[in-house]
């Protein structure tokens, strides 16, 4: 159970965190400990004694080591061989994960074959083993949630457990059979050189400034001459130009703060995803009169925007590390301007997606308030049907949404932008041709960044289709999901 745990930090920087994720390494868990069981079983029948026992420690044991040192260039390679989002993760896990699994498995039968002496008594010594080994997947379960992934971190881990499997299978070896000196010695320094590989790990990522792994996803902090970038697993989730770190950078973020310009004498604002903090600084700058709520699920995030990212909440802006739904269950608040800023291209939280999160923002909106959704987009595919269904969806609260699809900072050919849905009674009641008036005359005030009026111009009017309306009971999101498992820079 911590192997699959873990495992589910080591893919998450490549290929996510998604339900097919989760569904790859389940699966190949579960097929991996079922062959492991019949395998154990029938070689401890085979070779009776404690050298299956050690056998079957020290196979897993090493391989858990190799995943330590190689799983990242093991990792990219089957990313780049397999973009399928389901294949790929099944068969990177089968890859790294299911060997150990297989291993791990076959100790509980062989273990059964040791202890059981008397087959008067087979009921209970079966039932007295399986008990131990249920308990100690529940005590690896919890352990590895709850406390040493934010302890050590995913990689030192994995280490630690494959030194203690190895540590176990060399007991195991000594104790219970009579092994020639020299196998001993071989094993000794073929385990010691994966050990050493494992604490000298193969890094296909740049070497961060920081990483932390939270709760929830793994943290990087990354820096180059210009710009500090938050990374969360695969993806990139704020931009800082470090000569400027007030500035809104990315393009996206100069639209959307636009929305401020819809209403009038604006007093509070909410912010559902935090990242580095840019909307919350940038507004404490700028907008010092408006009250806001920021919302963010980790409170890791949280800590390092104020860390890495110069976010200092000024004493009306109120920072919440909790689920945007629960949030919202438990505020009687009404806001003027609600951005929803939590998705990634490939980190889709679904019920954030539905029309009953839809049905909520619109009962904490003003009545003249305005709502602003960003949605990462690679502009073709199923990236499209997402972005249909989303609106589609919406629309069972709002019957007027606005669409701009604003490119990112970086020159690129490829269609990638970010599509953002602005909706409420100030969008339906007023042109466009409005709003660049009074975006204009904001920006000349230097209440808005002055790239917000150029972006203006990347409105959507091509009508979307059709498409599903998301409920928290039907969300089929992840089957929305595009292809591409590479990481790229943020749009």
């Amino acid at each position: 159970m911590a192997l699959e745990i873990l495992g589910s930090r080591l893919l998450a920087p490549v290929f996510g965190n998604s339900l097919f994720v989760w569904g790859a390494l389940i699966g190949v868990i579960l097929a991996a400990m079922s062959s492991g069981y019949a395998f154990g079983g029938w070689m401890s029948d085979r070779y009776p004694g404690a050298r299956v026992l050690a056998c079957l420690l020290l196979f897993s044991g090493s391989w858990t080591f190799l995943i330590a040192w190689l799983s990242q260039p093991v990792l990219f390679r089957v990313a780049a061989a397999i973009e399928d989002p389901r294949w790929g993760p099944c068969a990177a896990a089968g890859l790294l994960l299911a060997p150990p699994a297989f291993g791990l498995s076959g100790v509980l039968p062989a273990m059964l074959r040791l202890a059981v002496s008397d087959l008067n008594h087979l009921g209970r010594h079966t039932g007295r083993m399986i008990a131990l080994s249920t308990v100690g997947s529940l005590a690896g379960t919890w352990g590895t949630a709850f406390f040493f992934l934010s302890w050590i971190g995913s990689h030192a881990l994995v280490g630690w457990l494959g030194a203690i499997q190895v540590g176990l299978g060399f007991w195991w070896l000594l104790k219970g059979t009579a092994p020639r000196a020299l196998v001993v010695a071989a094993l000794v320094l073929g385990m010691s050189g994966l050990g050493v590989g494992a604490i000298n790990p193969v890094e296909m990522l740049k070497a961060p400034v920081y990483q932390e792994d939270s709760p929830y996803q793994q943290v990087r902090i990354r820096d180059d001459e210009l710009f500090r970038y938050l990374i969360l697993d695969r993806t990139f989730h704020a931009v800082m130009w470090k000569a400027e770190p007030i500035t809104l950078f990315l393009p996206y973020s100069q639209l959307m703060v636009s929305s401020l310009a819809w209403v009038p004498e604006p007093k509070r604002g909410l912010i559902f995803g935090h990242g580095g903090g840019s909307f919350a600084k940038w507004l404490a700058h700028r907008w010092p009169e408006l009250e806001l709520d920021v919302v963010e699920f980790d409170p890791v995030v949280v800590r390092i925007a104020e860390e890495f990212f110069s976010y200092q909440a000024p004493s009306h802006h109120h920072v919440y590390a909790r689920d945007a739904r629960v949030f919202l269950n438990g505020t009687k608040e009404s806001y003027d301007l609600i951005w929803v800023d939590a998705f990634a291209r490939h980190m889709i939280p679904f019920h954030l997606t539905t029309k009953e999160f839809f049905s909520e923002l619109r009962a904490h909106l003003k009545p003249d308030g305005v709502l602003a959704v960003n949605l990462a987009s690679s502009g073709e595919g199923g990236d499209l049907l997402r972005a249909s269904a989303v609106v589609q969806t919406m629309k069972e609260s709002f019957s007027t949404i606005q669409t701009y699809a604003v490119k990112g900072p970086w020159p690129s050919l490829k269609k990638a932008e970010n599509l953002i849905f602005f909706a409420g009674l100030a969008i339906e009641s007023q042109p466009p041709e409005d709003l660049a008036i009074k975006v204009t005359a904001m920006v000349e005030h230097q209440r808005l960044p002055p790239e917000s009026i150029a972006l203006l111009s990347t409105r959507r009017t091509e009508p979307w289709k059709p498409g599903e309306i998301l409920t928290d009971d039907y969300a089929p999101y992840d089957l929305l999901i595009g292809s591409n498992v590479r990481e790229s820079r943020s749009e």
